[in-house]
């Protein structure tokens, strides 16, 4: 399959400098926040639909579940899962500029200001019917230590639904193990199992990336 032209936004080079940490990434978000969604558009951002079909895959007909989208940005992912009737939405970024967009959408019951990190979420467990996430993990964003808690806070049955960008995956390692090495690690200790794992061609500008479901035990 042909890649697509590639296109660049100059706001990109910000996320290239050295001593990138996430007070840093946190101020080039909310410098963003306004061209966001224009800009997406520019460079072919398909993750969050992607993303909210698979989440429409393993919930089926039931429209009614509580779905936490992780990251939420300015709420992309949650625009697509209002196509596929999906309501019950809640969300969480650490960007409250970011997040003053999504709430201007009129789309999630609740929005939170918060970075997800080792401290880990106030939320209880078993909360959730799903967990969504899209283009969030990499350096300065989210990393291994994120997979655990989706997995506490998502009910026996229920769903994880990311994706990752190849050239970003770098950042997320996790006690001295990569993305996927921590995916495993719960996959053998029959934390989860595999619904979805593929690769993604052209999964935002002409780059690569991974698709993933796993279904909570």
């Amino acid at each position: 399959m042909a890649k697509q032209g590639e296109q660049w936004i100059p706001i990109f080079e910000e996320f290239d400098k050295p001593g990138l940490d996430n007070e840093r990434a946190k101020q080039i978000y909310e410098k963003w926040a306004d061209n966001y969604d224009k800009n997406m558009a520019i460079l072919n951002y398909t993750q969050p639909s992607v993303c909210a079909a698979e989440i429409e895959k393993c919930l089926k007909d039931n429209k009614d579940a509580l779905i936490l989208e992780a990251a939420c940005g300015t709420g992309l992912g949650g625009i697509e899962l209002t196509k596929r009737g999906f309501h019950n939405l809640h969300a969480f970024d650490m960007s409250s500029k970011m997040l003053d967009i999504a709430k201007q959408k009129n789309i999630y019951r609740k929005l939170m200001c918060i970075r997800l990190g080792p401290e880990g979420l106030d939320i209880p467990d078993d909360t959730y019917d799903a967990v969504m996430m899209t283009g969030a993990a990499g350096l300065a964003h989210i990393g291994g230590d994120c997979l655990g808690e989706f997995i506490r806070i998502v009910k026996p049955g229920g769903y994880v639904v990311m994706d990752t960008i190849l050239k970003y995956i770098v950042g997320t390692e996790y006690n001295g193990k990569s993305w996927d090495e921590t995916i495993d690690d719960f996959l053998m200790a029959g934390r989860w199992v595999t619904v979805t794992r593929r690769q993604v061609e052209n999964s935002f500008n002409t780059m690569e990336g991974m698709q993933y479901a796993f279904q909570v035990k």
